[in-house]
């Protein structure tokens, strides 16, 4: 057969096969391929994202504050006179936190509330390691994250992932520090970096970016024996419209630039001044910092729910009580406390700078439950070292306060923060109320005790059991008891059900991909097929052409055509099948 028939043979043959693939696989193709451009335009922009929870930083991320008109409040919320918590929000996920004037940094920890960490946190490649003054520990990698405190959200804020930090994850599951930058730890180490606007204490950073708002925060705390109920009001830059007052209050200006500390002249025990016996003047004195003659140096602490002073003052409150006992509180014997009876009535007054603030009776006294049923009170006031001060004053001082935290110049780490009190207590008043109180207390404990006897103890759940009532920051309240009413059980339930219900969904929609997701080895697979087809049609019609072209030449013999090798498109060989980016969980929702 000589050539020219062979070529008009086969040029009908490749031409309908060409047409033919090309219709078959024109649709298929073109959605293939655009698929695959896709993708690999996506796991080139992944390389550069960081397909982790943690997202490793190469630049420097500008901090920013933005408000949310539509946010329901703090979330503040107190248990059994102990922590005061309110609820953040780290890229979407809460986390219900301890708030504390006496530290700086701010950690979550992810175990606390079932594993499930923030989704797009920044990696800074710096770990942190705070240790407080109870002898807890927060340890991890230091993050950036958008972090949300009731309608503002600090973008890109510096705090620790902490795993197993919380040592109730029932009632918290992290901390923010709401003390000054110049005592963040968090800050020592990102100095010097591109991170370093980002390691400033959070209040530090929202006020800075927020200069119209004034840089303060109030705070009225209630007051609970069992259970877990409103925290009371906390409010930002706003006071309450009947505790306008503490504006007027004498202002207590810091000695340092870390925590809110003053000086106090003196405890009426009684009646009787007792005053002086500081451990901490002469150091503040060699520092250049005067402190008055016979005060003593107190720090204020909404993070923690105890009195430690000078041990001179613990004997002095409570030796001489009937039926009092020193016991034992920590294997080294260095702090000091009495237990009393549980009935015991002290009238005890603070004085800082000649103005008064009376402590109400009930918080001279902790009752305790042993595991058998039976009471233990011990005063509140214990006697031992406090770091960098004579006086540590939790909530059990402050709840008779109301009490305002002013962050001086916020763009200055070396600022001097203050402190406004009023006092909310009629000494008269809670005297005559104490023995009742005293009597309802125990009578509360003896009911919990009774209801949860004989059961076994609860496993800490995924989910925090705190308070489900919002407690909104309004000025307008005229009565502040009504910030203080205690949530009802079926109120505690329900919002636990709910905060269990969201904690599950959160969990499960991190575990799913997004609806959609490309199943990667069946595209390569059939573009593969796809582009080979194609290509042998296209070596055919070139081995043709060829042939054409070389039949013009002289003395050319007819040649067997032979079969022709399908080629291979490398494209994105290395790519792993489960490589493509996802979402696990969608914070705007």
């Amino acid at each position: 057969m000589c050539f020219p028939t062979l070529w008009f043979l086969l040029l009908p043959y490749t031409l309908i096969s060409l047409i033919f693939l090309l219709s078959t696989f024109r649709e298929t193709m073109i959605r293939r391929l655009v698929s695959l451009l896709g993708f690999v335009s996506l796991a080139i922009s992944a390389t550069s994202i960081d397909t982790s929870a943690e997202r490793r930083a190469s630049t420097s991320y500008p901090v920013s504050v933005s408000r949310n008109g539509t946010a329901e409040g703090f979330g503040f919320s107190h248990a059994t006179n102990d922590e005061y918590t309110a609820t953040i929000y780290v890229n979407g996920v809460p986390y219900q936190v301890i708030l504390d004037t006496g530290s700086s940094d701010t950690w979550i920890d992810p175990l606390a509330i079932g594993g499930t960490v923030p989704p797009n946190l920044i990696r800074t490649g710096i770990n942190s390691s705070t240790t407080y003054v109870d002898g807890s520990t927060s340890t991890g990698p230091v993050v950036l994250a958008d972090v949300s405190l009731g309608p503002y959200t600090i973008k890109n804020q510096a705090i620790t992932v902490s795993y197993n930090a919380s040592s109730n994850a029932q009632l918290y599951s992290g901390l923010i520090g709401l003390g000054g930058t110049a005592a963040s730890q968090v800050y020592r180490l990102l100095q010097n970096t591109s991170y370093e606007e980002n390691g400033r204490a959070i209040l530090y950073n929202l006020f800075e970016h927020e200069p119209d708002l004034p840089n303060y925060t109030a705070w009225l705390m209630s007051r609970s024996e069992v259970g877990i109920m409103n925290g009371g009001v906390l409010t930002i830059s706003e006071v309450l419209s009947n505790m306008t007052a503490v504006l007027d209050a004498p202002r207590f200006d810091s000695p340092t630039a870390a925590d809110w500390m003053t000086y106090m002249d003196g405890l009426y025990v009684n009646g009787r001044l007792i005053s002086g016996h500081s451990n901490i003047t002469d150091l503040f004195e060699k520092n250049g910092i005067h402190v008055p003659k016979d005060n003593t140096v107190v720090t204020l602490d909404t993070g923690t729910a105890f009195m430690r002073g000078p041990n001179y003052y613990v004997h002095a409150i409570y030796k001489d009580i009937a039926g009092a006992a020193l016991v034992p509180v920590d294997p080294t014997g260095t702090i000091v406390a009495y237990s009393v009876p549980c009935n015991t009535k002290l009238n005890l007054t603070f004085s800082f700078s000649g103005t008064k603030y009376p402590l109400h009776p009930i918080d001279a006294i902790e009752l305790g439950m042993n595991d058998d049923g039976t009471f233990t009170c011990v005063g509140s006031i214990t006697g031992g070292d406090v770091p960098a001060a004579d006086w540590l004053l939790g909530s059990a001082f402050l709840r008779n306060v109301y009490q305002v935290y002013n962050y001086g110049n916020s763009s200055d780490i070396r600022a001097h923060p203050a402190t406004q009190l009023l006092s909310i207590v009629d000494p008269e008043k809670a005297w005559a109320e104490a023995d009742s109180l005293l009597l309802a207390r125990l009578v509360a404990y003896e009911s919990d005790y009774t209801s949860t006897s004989g059961l076994p103890r609860a496993t800490p759940s995924h989910a925090q059991s705190y308070s489900g009532p919002l407690a909104t920051a309004s000025v307008t309240a005229a009565d502040s008891e009504k910030h203080t009413t205690v949530v009802s059980a079926s109120d505690a339930s329900a919002a636990t059900a709910t905060h269990a219900a969201l904690s599950g969904a959160l969990a499960e929609d991190s575990a799913s991909s997004p609806a959609g997701s490309t199943e990667l080895s069946g595209l390569m697979r059939n573009s593969y097929i796809g582009l080979g087809l194609l290509g042998a049609v296209l070596v055919l019609l070139i081995v043709v052409i060829g042939l054409s072209v070389k039949s013009t030449r002289p003395n050319t013999g007819y040649r067997p055509l032979m079969g022709s090798r399908r080629r291979t498109v490398p494209m994105a060989e290395t790519a792993a099948e489960d490589s493509f980016y996802s979402t696990p969980y969608d914070s705007g929702k």
